[in-house]
């Protein structure tokens, strides 16, 4: 478990973000018996996402509505390989692939005609 000083190291926010997010319920830490927060691994990808997402929608009620959506449809943002692999939308030679990558689902492979 991390301190917000570690946890502002880690993301490059400030405590004062940290707490905004927190208090708008973008957020949910882990309290100690004295009211401390402490983070987990999850909480720290949770703050890079908001940050990512801040730039994106450019402001907290977009970055809300979108991870809203995600979390109702299940989805996971992609990683940095994920994401290297996607080069090209059009044409789409592998789109059972591309609808993996997206939205996190698995999609059959098209099966061979046997010969």
């Amino acid at each position: 478990m991390l301190s917000i000083g570690e946890v502002e190291q880690l993301t490059g926010l400030s405590s004062r973000q940290i707490r905004y997010y927190e208090k708008v319920g973008l957020i949910h830490f882990q309290r100690t018996p004295g009211g401390q927060r402490r983070f987990v691994k999850h909480d720290i990808e949770t703050l890079l996402r908001i940050r990512q997402l801040l730039d994106e929608e450019g402001d907290i009620e977009g970055v809300k509505r979108r991870m809203e959506r995600e979390q109702q449809l299940g989805q996971k943002p992609l990683s940095d390989q994920e994401r290297a692999k996607l080069t090209s939308l059009y044409p789409v030679s592998d789109r059972p692939g591309l609808l993996r990558a997206l939205q996190g689902i698995e999609v059959p492979k098209p099966k061979r005609p046997s010969k």
